[in-house]
């Protein structure tokens, strides 16, 4: 089952959304839920459990839902508050389990001080689970790749088998399925890879 990121997602009653990412165990390779991002006047994105997903090798990504049942999902992200005791903006990432990033999943915030609060978004998933998203780099031995255009997952384990490795220039670019031996680990911000560049086009 291919899963593409930044595909189109068709509900059983229409256009639903857009995959964004994919939330997965970073240790054990095994996928759990698509981000989707709804469409509508109240966009958002909501996590999308993987058993929905059809399996076909189609360019969009069908689901055994309606549009009015994504909607309704859990959100990917939420609001917590956090406490500060002298703590500074790395300081509370780690402590909320965050991988040090910026511009996702959570919202830039500074602490006053001790005995002060801050409302923070941060993903609503498993602190042992990441999400990865679209067009992060995909970083072989020797330098950057390509760009990560999603994953090939067996069906039944939802273990990933294959990353779908996005290579190329503009008008010439094309999809390299890698597989899961040649991927030494999966981040947020970059997939690494333990061959060369050579070897992975």
């Amino acid at each position: 089952m291919k899963i593409l990121l930044n595909a189109d997602v068709r509900c059983t009653d229409g256009d639903g959304g857009d995959s964004v990412g994919l939330v997965l165990n970073p240790l054990t390779k095994v996928a759990t839920h698509l981000v989707v991002e709804t469409k509508g006047l109240g966009r958002h994105e909501v996590l999308l459990p993987l058993d929905f997903v059809v399996d076909n090798p189609a360019k969009h990504i069908e689901v055994r839902c309606s549009r009015h049942e994504l909607d309704q999902l859990a959100p990917f992200t939420k609001v917590v508050k956090v406490e500060a005791q002298g703590l500074d903006m790395m300081d509370a990432q780690a402590l909320m389990g965050s991988e040090s990033r910026s511009g996702v999943g959570f919202q830039d915030f500074s602490f006053a001080g001790a005995g002060s609060s801050e409302m923070v978004e941060v993903e609503a998933i498993p602190e042992s689970e990441l999400a990865v998203r679209h067009g992060i780099p995909v970083e072989a031995t020797d330098g950057k790749v390509g760009e990560l255009d999603g994953f090939a997952i067996e069906p039944e384990t939802r273990r990933i088998t294959h990353l779908l490795l996005r290579e190329g220039h503009l008008f010439s670019k094309k999809d390299v399925e890698i597989p899961i031996s040649e991927i030494d680990r999966i981040g947020e911000v970059a997939v690494y890879l333990n061959i060369s560049k050579a070897a992975a086009k």
